[in-house]
């Protein structure tokens, strides 16, 4: 009897560690079995362990297979991160190039700014300067135009005194020969009268 107690009492323990503190009730039934000396009992609690077992060990590999399948699928999409980080990076270095090339081309347009501010600002200082000098050539025109006047109103003066200088030359020619004719005919008469 006590033989028997103590198998059963190795079951309960054995049925205890494998299947955890939930199976202590049922456990303790079969204990009280095992006092009765009840073999088919005992025999159905030892085919319901191995069972269990057997379930547990069928759990525990589809777990195992399960964390392998979790696990691979973690180390692939590792690699894709893996991969994105790298898109990402090349990316970056792309948009960082873009950024210096777009930074350059906006100090050229800013110089190219300053430089039209500048030929602005000589042109301006030209188109000034070009203005006096219109001025200065409207002025010199105006000059130009009195003097032309007066030029005008001289050569007329010189018109008419050429004329008058001209006519009192013929006058002076028609006076001298009159003088000559009157001193030849003076002449005559005083030889005559010798």
């Amino acid at each position: 009897m006590m033989r028997k107690m103590k198998k059963v009492s190795v079951v309960v323990l054995v049925a205890l560690m494998v299947l955890g503190t939930s199976t202590l009730a049922f456990g303790a039934s079969v204990v009280l079995w095992g006092g009765e000396s009840d073999k088919a009992r005992i025999s159905e609690v030892l085919d319901w362990a191995d069972q269990r077992i057997g379930q547990l060990n069928q759990s525990k590999q589809d777990n195992a297979q399960k964390i392998n399948d979790l696990t691979n699928q973690i180390t692939q999409l590792k690699g894709q991160l893996t991969d994105k980080d790298n898109q990402i990076a090349a990316k970056q270095q792309e948009v960082n190039a873009k950024m210096v090339e777009l930074q350059n081309k906006q100090n050229e347009v800013n110089q190219k700014n300053i430089d039209i501010t500048a030929l602005n600002t000589q042109i301006g200082q030209i188109n000034g300067s070009i203005t006096q000098l219109n001025d200065t050539i409207n002025q010199l025109k105006s000059e130009r135009n009195q003097y032309k006047v007066q030029v005008d109103t001289l050569n007329t003066q010189v018109t008419q005194l050429s004329t008058a200088k001209n006519e009192s030359d013929e006058k002076l020619i028609k006076a001298r020969q009159d003088m000559k004719e009157l001193r030849d005919k003076a002449d005559s008469l005083y030889n005559k009268y010798q």
